[in-house]
């Protein structure tokens, strides 16, 4: 085994047994637990992945690094795609050049937004019409290379539960559809094993030959050639780049190495100590990926790698970046590495990397916070499990405090706050799902909101068209599946667009059954009642052939509870609510249907509401002994 890999299995064990110490320390604050934690299970993960769990999937940057070599070797199985590979790519006279590029071909896709994504798929289409083979057959079997690559590496470090290998075969196939309007809708294997049945029947899969096909490319892709091409005195600006580069290759290529191993080879004596201290380090920074993982090992920090260890692809990404948006922004003058591609780190809806706190959706203030956050949520979860307490059929949330966010992080302005706010619904509606609810309705606009100025509306607005399209329509790779999107509220006094947008996605998600999701826009407790009144009065006049005066007498609440927004989408009533902020009032929301629902007042804003004071609402809502008035 190469002696760098040793070298870096003994750094990932002593940085093990540093975090096993701290990870210690911080569980200190719930000793006063201790005899309840005994006889709880811990349950350390949420069943549906959450929005930050499901982006560090795919922000491990050696990790996509290994199944691009892994997709790279089992494109290289398939006849056809093996010659066009040969004829119309860089893959044997600048294979350094190949990878980058596809490397920041998966970055900027995952990372962009909808109508930049049309952009690149314009350039694809543009780049490859003159290869007969681009078509959709094509299409999915590029994408599903890289799902089956992705998935075995992370199973290979031994650390992805089944619903995370769900997300992420539906996040990339979701992609396979889309690079021809033609396609749209056509049917994709959206699970591990439908991707493997596929590639079983496309390519025969051989991993003898793969494995061999691997390790061809990885003999063409050494840093010592790279060295002899460029020469070595363009290095001596960059030693420490180059050492990390060398680590990170050879980590990632003994990786899909491991990945494309024949079935049952087992792993050699000296091997075996290394795999099993790298999956404990992994594990470890599956869990506090944002807080400690390194630079280097993040899908920016090892494109900056690549880039700067390998001076005569000093300039690919700005290529790559100008190839599909022109001279959009200022990429003409990036001479710093990647910075090109951080264009896309900016504070759209759907973007995991920001750049208010450089962390997607902050949570905490550094490792030890976040210790204590997992150990909290975890034991959360586990007492949720064990208790007999009934949860909320139906949860509302009124997302308070997205202004307030914004003045005291310093964002400069109010929209930041409410993109924030939309990441967090990312959160709660999985976390919502991981503990059991089903139907989440969330108030976001209020009537009384609508008197604001266009100013601070019109962005507003056009945030929230696209935070639709991004999430609900399955237009992004960290879409939410399975989710049916309404909206609730008067939506007369919405722009066109949004109208537009929120049909067009309520027509979408239609047929999905395992979540409700009402978003409340332009929404007000008082005018619903009136609504439903009205509609009840209607009712009855028609059904019953009465006069208004004599409907007006006799209408009774069970009439008017039947034209409420959750009794007309076929919803129970809503039973609990939960309020951001601190602030003690209800201001208007589900004014009919709060009767007799539970209330809870948590004191974070919204955009900054943690998952352990959730769950501990949750917690608190089960043990209320509901009398119903009685």
């Amino acid at each position: 085994m190469d002696p760098q890999v040793f070298l870096l299995a003994g750094c990932l064990l002593i940085f093990l047994l540093i975090v096993i110490v701290t990870i210690s320390c911080s569980a200190n604050s719930l000793v006063h637990h201790w005899k309840d934690i005994r006889s709880t299970k811990l349950v350390w993960r949420n069943k549906y992945p959450s929005f930050e769990e499901l982006h560090s999937l795919f922000d491990r940057g050696d990790i996509m690094l290994a199944s691009v070599l892994v997709a790279s070797s089992l494109q290289l199985l398939h006849p056809t795609m093996s010659e066009v590979l040969h004829a119309h790519s860089t893959y044997k006279s600048n294979p350094w050049r190949r990878v980058i590029r596809t490397m920041a071909f998966i970055f900027i896709m995952i990372r962009s937004n909808s109508s930049e994504r049309q952009q690149v798929i314009s350039w694809l289409q543009k780049l490859h019409r003159p290869i007969p083979l681009f078509v959709f057959e094509t299409n999915v079997l590029v994408f599903a290379t890289f799902a089956y690559g992705l998935v075995k590496t992370h199973q290979a470090l031994g650390d992805i539960t089944p619903e995370q290998v769900d997300a992420v075969v539906k996040g990339v196939m979701s992609m396979a559809d889309k690079l021809d309007p033609k396609d749209l809708g056509r049917k994709v294997p959206s699970t591990i094993e439908e991707v493997e049945e596929y590639l079983q029947s496309e390519i025969l899969l051989d991993f003898e030959k793969a494995q061999e096909i691997n390790k061809e490319f990885s003999r063409l892709w050494r840093i010592r050639s790279n060295l002899r091409k460029h020469g070595v005195g363009s290095y001596f600006w960059s030693t420490m780049p180059l050492i990390r580069l060398a680590l990170v290759k050879h980590w990632a290529s003994a990786l899909s190495g491991t990945v494309l191993a024949p079935t049952g080879r087992k792993e050699s004596l000296l091997g075996r100590p290394f795999w099993w201290c790298a999956r404990k380090i992994h594990c470890f920074f599956s869990h506090f990926h944002y807080s400690m993982c390194p630079q280097m090992l993040t899908f920016d920090g090892t494109l900056d790698l690549m880039v700067a260890g390998n001076p005569g692809n000093d300039n690919v990404l700005t290529e790559l970046y100008s190839e599909i948006f022109g001279n959009k922004g200022n990429a003409q003058s990036i001479n710093i590495p990647g910075q090109a591609l951080r264009r896309f780190s900016d504070l759209e809806a759907h973007l995991p990397q920001m750049e208010i706190d450089n962390r997607p959706m902050p949570l905490v203030s550094g490792f030890r916070q976040e210790a204590a956050e997992l150990i909290r949520c975890s034991y959360y979860r586990g007492v949720l499990i064990r208790r007999d307490g009934q949860l909320p059929q139906h949860l509302g949330v009124i997302m308070d405090g997205n202004r307030r966010y914004s003045r005291n992080r310093g964002l400069g302005s109010v929209l930041a706050g409410h993109q924030v706010g939309a990441h967090k619904l990312l959160q709660v509606i999985t976390w919502s799902l991981s503990a059991g609810i089903r139907n989440l309705t969330v108030w976001a606009l209020s009537d009384d909101n609508l008197k604001r100025g266009p100013q601070e509306l019109d962005p507003l607005f056009d945030m929230m068209a696209e935070y639709i399209r991004e999430t609900m329509m399955g237009d992004a790779p960290f879409s939410i599946p399975d989710v049916r999107f309404r909206v609730v509220g008067d939506r007369s006094i919405l722009p066109y667009s949004l109208n537009e947008m929120v049909g067009k996605a309520e027509a979408a998600t239609s047929h999905n059954t395992k979540f409700n999701l009402q978003l409340a826009i332009g929404y007000g407790g008082r005018s619903e009642i009136k609504m439903a009144t009205k509609m009840a009065v209607r009712l009855k006049m028609r059904e019953k052939s009465t006069s208004l005066e004599e409907a007006m007498e006799t209408i009774t609440d069970s009439e008017i509870s039947q034209q409420m927004y959750s009794a007309q989408l076929g919803l129970p009533h809503i039973d609990a609510i939960v309020r951001t902020s601190g602030e003690n009032r209800l201001s208007g929301f589900a004014l009919w249907e709060s009767h007799h629902a539970e209330f809870v007042i948590v004191n974070e804003n919204w955009p900054a509401l943690r998952q352990s004071t959730f769950l501990r609402s949750l917690l608190d809502l089960s043990k209320r002994n509901r009398r119903l008035g009685a």
